[in-house]
C-alpha cells in the first residue's frame, strides 16, 4: 500500500492555545485570513459532511470531506475517502500544543494512503506543502493580532 505524508512546518504561536482553537473551528471566518482553505461548510460533529474551498496555486477546487476527530483545543481532523479506501484514503489533522498559558506550536498534516497516492504526491504534494505553510503563517497572524 502506498503511503505520502506532508506537513505544515510546525509554526510557535505568540498566543493560547485555546485562542488559535477559536480561529481553527470559526468555519465562517477563514475567507477573512486563510489562504489555502478559502472557506469551509461544516458542523463539529464527529461524521458530519464538510465542504473546503482549497487554493492549490492558481487552481481553486471543492474538497468534500467528513469530521473524523474533534478534541478542544488540541485536535481538528477530516479526511476523504474517493472510491474505495483501497484507491485513495487521506486524514487531514490540525494539531494545536500548548507550549505555555500564553504561547502554543500549530501544525498540520495530510496523510494519504491507496492506489493513487504517488499521482497525488507528484501533481499536488509540493502545492500542499506550500499551501499548509501559507495557511500557519496566516494562523500565526491572525492569532497574535
Amino acid at each position: 500500500m502506498f503511503r505520502y505524508r506532508v506537513a505544515s512546518d510546525p509554526v510557535e504561536i505568540e498566543a493560547p492555545a485555546e485562542r488559535v482553537w477559536d480561529i481553527l473551528v470559526d468555519f465562517e471566518r477563514y475567507g477573512e485570513w486563510n489562504p489555502f482553505t478559502t472557506r469551509v461548510e461544516a458542523s463539529l460533529e464527529i461524521g458530519s459532511p464538510v465542504m473546503l474551498h482549497v487554493r492549490l496555486g492558481r487552481l481553486q477546487r471543492k474538497q468534500p470531506e467528513r469530521i473524523e476527530t474533534v478534541e478542544p483545543p488540541h485536535l481538528l481532523a477530516w479526511g476523504t475517502t474517493m472510491g474505495h479506501p483501497f484507491l485513495l484514503s487521506a486524514l487531514r489533522e490540525q494539531r494545536v500544543e500548548a507550549l505555555s498559558e500564553t504561547r502554543c506550536r500549530y501544525l498540520t498534516t495530510d496523510a494519504t494512503t491507496g492506489l493513487l497516492t504517488p499521482l497525488v504526491a507528484v501533481l499536488f504534494g509540493r502545492l500542499i506543502r506550500q499551501g499548509f505553510n501559507d495557511l500557519a503563517a496566516a494562523l500565526k497572524t491572525r492569532a497574535e493580532a
